[in-house]
C-alpha cells in the first residue's frame, strides 16, 4: 500500500498543476471579457469563447484549490470537498455524454443554431472570429451547411457595398502556403440573380464565379457535416481521450480518499478502520 507521504505529495503535485491551469484560463477569460467591455453581458454567452474559458477556469480553480490545500495541510474537509467535486463532475460528464448519444439529432440542431449565431456575430466579437477561423481552416470547411451561409452576415451580404460584399472570410480559402486576408472577397456573381430585390435568403451556390468553383479556391462544404464526419471517423480516439480524462478523475478521487483514510488512521493512533 502506498505510503502517506507519497499519496500526499502525489495529490498535491497533481492539484497544484490543475489549479495553476485553472487560474491561467480564468485570468485569460476575465481579461478577454474586460477588453471587449462586456463583462456582464450574458446575451451571447453560448457563442462566446471567453465565457467558456471563464467557466472552465473557475471550475478548475475551485477543484484544484481544495485539492492542493487539502493535501498540503492534510485537511479532511477540504479533501472531501475535492473528492465530492470530482465525483459530481464525473457524473455530470457521463450524463452529458449519454444524453448527447441518445439525443444526437437534438444536439446537432443546437450546435447548428449556435453556428449560425457565430456567423452573424463574426465581426462583432474578436474571440469568436478567431475561433471560427481556426475551425474553418482546421476542418477545411466554410459556413454551416455551405459557404453561402455567410450571406447571413451583414458584412458579407451581397446587398452591401462594402469591400467584403459577396464574399467569405479568408479562412474559407483553400490556401496552404500563405494566408491572403482578401482571398474570399467578391467571389459570388450576384448579378445573375436579382438577390437584393427578392425574398431569397441566400445567393445560390451556382452563383459562385466561374474561376472560384470546384473547391479549388474556397472550401464549399459546410462545417456542420464536415465536423460530424470527422467525429464519426475519429470516434475511437475521442472515446480514448474521454476514457483518459475519466481515469484521471477516478485516480484523483482514489488519492483523496486514500489520504483521508491515512489521516484518520494517524489521528486515531493507528487503530482507525
Amino acid at each position: 500500500m502506498a505510503s502517506r507521504t507519497f499519496v500526499k505529495y502525489s495529490l498535491f503535485a497533481f492539484n497544484i498543476l490543475f489549479w495553476l491551469m485553472g487560474t491561467f484560463l480564468l485570468v485569460v477569460g476575465l481579461w478577454s471579457k474586460t477588453e471587449k467591455g462586456n463583462l456582464m453581458d450574458f446575451n451571447s454567452m453560448a457563442v462566446d469563447p471567453a465565457t467558456v474559458l471563464l467557466v472552465v477556469g473557475a471550475l478548475m480553480f475551485w477543484i484544484g484549490f481544495f485539492g492542493w490545500v487539502g493535501a498540503l495541510r492534510e485537511n479532511v474537509k477540504f479533501l472531501m470537498v475535492f473528492g465530492v467535486s470530482l465525483v459530481i463532475l464525473f457524473l455530470a460528464e457521463a450524463a452529458v455524454g449519454i444524453l448527447a448519444f441518445i439525443m444526437k439529432e437534438k444536439v446537432k440542431e443546437v450546435v447548428q443554431v449556435h453556428m449560425y449565431e457565430s456567423i452573424k456575430s463574426y465581426r462583432d466579437d474578436s474571440d469568436l472570429r478567431d475561433a471560427v477561423n481556426v475551425a474553418q481552416r482546421t476542418f477545411k470547411c466554410c459556413g454551416v451547411k455551405s459557404f453561402t451561409d455567410w450571406q447571413d452576415n451583414a458584412y458579407f451580404k451581397c446587398c452591401n457595398e462594402g469591400i467584403e460584399s459577396c464574399g467569405v472570410p479568408y479562412s474559407c480559402c483553400n490556401i496552404t502556403l500563405q494566408v491572403n486576408l482578401f482571398c474570399g472577397v467578391n467571389i459570388m456573381d450576384y448579378k445573375q440573380e436579382e438577390f437584393c430585390t427578392s425574398n431569397q435568403t441566400f445567393v445560390p451556390s451556382s452563383n459562385l464565379k466561374e474561376d472560384y468553383g470546384g473547391g479549388k479556391h474556397i472550401y464549399e462544404d459546410g462545417c456542420l457535416d464536415t465536423m460530424e464526419g470527422w467525429f464519426n471517423k475519429n470516434l475511437y480516439y475521442v472515446g480514448g481521450a474521454a476514457l483518459g480524462v475519466a481515469i484521471v478523475q477516478v485516480g484523483g478521487v482514489w488519492l483523496s480518499q486514500s489520504l483521508i483514510h491515512k489521516i484518520k488512521v494517524a489521528s486515531a493512533g493507528g487503530y482507525y478502520k
